[in-house]
């Protein structure tokens, strides 16, 4: 487990920290609330269920908090006047909202990748500011480094192959632009999160639904030996609670990977052993934007974060294949009213 030698600091300091979580209903977002509460915060998500996707799944992704006296959720766009109100609240913000997807990224993708992840980020730093925040965790990408972040050796400069991996960049060189003011903002570049919860446009998302009988078709983009360094949503977060409570983390940048870079076709075939049923796939060519490898460099994240991922391949798609088994039966149950 994570160092929890930062949340301590801060707590003899300043008392139970108040935080401010922005996507706090996505996959990442709802895990990251359900562990700050968990270590004595009181919690701010803002979320203004964007219909990206399904509503519904993120509602019913913060079902487990909705009634904890410690979690407040402001279901509202972050404009100026609601993150000045939250944000003067908070000590720490964790800034996770945004528009994910690469392949929706292009062409007129890219309008609303710009407002959500350059625009609203910009609010996010200057309001911080403003309001005298302690520090910005700022949820990067792997995709800045575009087809850079190949191996251990190579240390990869920022190059991003996709519209959607240039707008994370700015957001990284927006926060840069906000220390030389007096922000203490931190970068976490995730590579490829996965978990229960996982967004619907996500490969392993999809590899699972094409299991089931009356699932939809899992279309394999490539060959299948393309490779990706594959995070578990918990080892995400604890990296991100971490940066968000150690003084070390200070305006540095970190890649959160989970260990090790797997194929495709391997995670395919994991897939059809945990779920003991062969996907319904179509195979097309690979996309725009898609690189052929991806590693993490993590040696600095475990040098000043004190933070080493824990789950393993297996094991994280195990946990992820009986969320799919479970979420039929039980959406129904889980929805929060509008």
């Amino acid at each position: 487990m994570f160092d929890l030698s930062g949340i301590s600091e801060f707590r003899r300091e300043f008392g139970s920290p108040v935080v401010a979580v922005t996507g706090a209903a996505g996959f990442i977002g709802s895990h990251l609330v359900e562990r700050l509460l968990q270590l004595g915060c009181s919690v701010v998500g803002i979320d203004d269920f964007d219909p990206w996707y399904d509503p519904t799944q993120k509602r019913n992704n913060l079902f487990e908090v909705v009634g904890n006296p410690n979690f407040e959720l402001v279901d509202s766009a972050l404009d100026h006047a609601t993150a000045r109100e939250v944000f003067g609240r908070a000590s720490i913000v964790f800034h996770l909202a945004g528009r994910p997807g690469v392949q929706d990224s292009w062409g007129e993708g890219f309008v609303e990748s710009c407002r959500r992840n350059v625009e609203l980020t910009q609010r996010v730093f200057e309001t911080s500011l403003e309001c005298e925040v302690s520090r910005v965790v700022y949820a990067s990408s792997s995709s800045i480094y575009g087809s850079g972040a190949t191996s251990l050796e190579v240390s990869p400069e920022p190059r991003p192959i996709s519209p959607y991996g240039v707008s994370k960049l700015v957001g990284e060189q927006l926060g840069h632009v906000y220390r030389h003011q007096g922000l203490e903002v931190t970068n976490l570049r995730y590579f490829t999160v996965y978990g229960p919860r996982q967004r619907p446009d996500m490969a392993m998302h999809r590899m699972f639904e094409s299991t089931k009988p009356d699932g939809p078709v899992f279309v394999r983009r490539g060959d299948g030996l393309q490779r990706r360094e594959f995070t578990y949503v918990s080892d995400v977060v604890s990296a991100t609670v971490t940066a968000g409570f150690v003084a070390a983390a200070a305006d540095e940048t970190f890649d959160v990977g989970g260990g090790s870079s797997v194929s495709l076709q391997e995670v395919m075939s994991l897939v059809e052993e945990l779920a003991g049923a062969p996907m319904r796939t179509e195979n097309t060519s690979a996309p725009a934007g898609d690189p052929a490898v991806t590693v993490a460099r993590t040696n600095k994240t475990s040098d000043l974060l004190g933070w080493m991922p824990e789950v393993d391949l297996v094991n994280g798609l195990s946990q992820q294949c009986e969320w799919h088994r479970q979420r039929v039966s039980s959406e129904s149950s889980m929805l929060i009213a509008d």
